[in-house]
């Protein structure tokens, strides 16, 4: 009897561990746009390290994530310190639709936001650089003042 269960074991093992030709990876669920290939989980949290930007030099990790709350409960009540600091440590078990949407919003706000101030900078510079071009055409030069 032992020789036949053996037996069995040999030969059912190889349909046991045979590989299924689907390709296991491909989930819907697990695309956006730019990031192929990510849980949410890992999503969400390289999302808040986009929303939080660099790190200063001495700043705590518990002022970086104070910040990104005050930024995420002006988007949405529903945001708690405790789910951004799960969030960041990629202890949260499930990651709502609606985190991952207010934090692509706020990173593409900013981003926005950074687009304007350089441009009203470029302008800025633009009605400056004329002004003081004329300025210094005509400023008296120091070695030519009239007596």
């Amino acid at each position: 009897m032992t020789a036949s269960t053996v037996q069995l074991i040999t030969v059912e093992s190889p349909k046991i561990m045979e590989i299924s030709p689907k390709n296991v990876d491909f989930s819907p669920k697990r695309f956006s746009q730019d990031r192929i290939s990510m849980c949410d989980a890992d999503l969400a949290a390289d999302l808040l390290d986009e929303l939080i930007g660099q790190r200063g030099l001495r700043e705590p990790i518990k002022s970086m994530l104070d910040r990104a709350y005050d930024k995420l409960s002006r988007k949405s009540s529903k945001w708690t310190r405790r789910r951004v600091r799960a969030i960041f440590n990629k202890e949260a078990n499930r990651i709502e639709n609606r985190e991952i949407t207010d934090l692509e919003a706020l990173i593409i706000e900013r981003e926005r936001h950074a687009a304007y101030k350089a441009e009203t900078a470029r302008m800025a510079q633009m009605a400056i650089t004329p002004a003081s071009n004329i300025a210094r055409r005509y400023a008296p030069q120091e070695g030519n003042q009239l007596s």
